[in-house]
C-alpha cells in the first residue's frame, strides 16, 4: 500500500461560503436546473408583448421579478443564510487535517469511506469533494504540492469517482 495522501486546512466561515459557492455554481452549471432561467426569460419577453399591446403588466412584473431572483437573488439568500449559520456555529477556525487512502478520507473526528463520495470535481481554486452529505473542498494549497495533488486525483479516478 503506498504512503497515505496528507491535506491540511483551515476551516473557517469564509473557506465555507467559497466552498458552498463553488458547489453551487457547478451544480448549476451540470443540472437541468439551469433552463428555468430560460423559462423565465421567455416569460419576460411574453410580458412585454402583454404590455405593449393590451397594456397588462402583470405577466411582466411577476416574471421579472422571478428571473432577477434565479440569477442574483438565490444565492444572495443562501449566502446570508449560511453566513448567519456558520457565525452561530462554528465562530472560530478550525485546522482539518485529512489522510486519503485507499480506504477512506479520514479526519480525528470522522471518516468518509470511498463508498459515501459520490462524485469528485478538479476546478481552477483546488479539488470538490461531494459526499452523500457533505461537501468537502481542498484548495490547492491544502495539498503538499502538486504531485499529492494529482495522486488523490488518481485515486479517486481509479475508485471511479472523478
Amino acid at each position: 500500500m503506498s504512503k497515505p495522501i496528507e491535506v491540511d486546512f483551515s476551516w473557517s466561515k469564509e473557506l465555507a461560503l467559497k466552498t458552498s459557492k463553488l458547489y453551487y455554481d457547478y451544480d448549476m452549471r451540470h443540472s437541468s436546473k439551469r433552463y428555468i432561467g430560460w423559462l423565465f426569460v421567455a416569460m419576460v419577453q411574453f410580458g412585454i408583448v402583454a404590455a405593449l399591446k393590451h397594456d397588462s403588466y402583470g405577466i411582466l412584473f411577476v416574471s421579472t421579478f422571478l428571473l432577477i431572483y434565479w440569477y442574483y437573488g438565490r444565492w444572495a439568500i443562501r449566502k446570508l443564510l449560511l453566513s448567519r449559520f456558520y457565525t452561530k456555529n462554528t465562530p472560530e477556525q478550525t485546522h482539518i487535517h485529512f489522510r486519503i487512502d485507499e480506504n477512506a478520507l479520514q479526519t480525528q473526528q470522522r471518516t468518509f469511506s470511498w463508498e459515501d463520495v459520490l462524485k469528485v470535481v478538479e476546478l481552477e481554486e483546488g479539488v470538490l469533494v461531494q459526499t452523500s452529505h457533505n461537501a468537502l473542498f481542498f484548495a490547492n494549497d491544502a495539498f503538499v504540492d502538486e504531485k499529492e495533488k494529482n495522486r488523490f486525483l488518481q485515486l479517486a479516478k481509479k475508485k471511479g469517482k472523478l
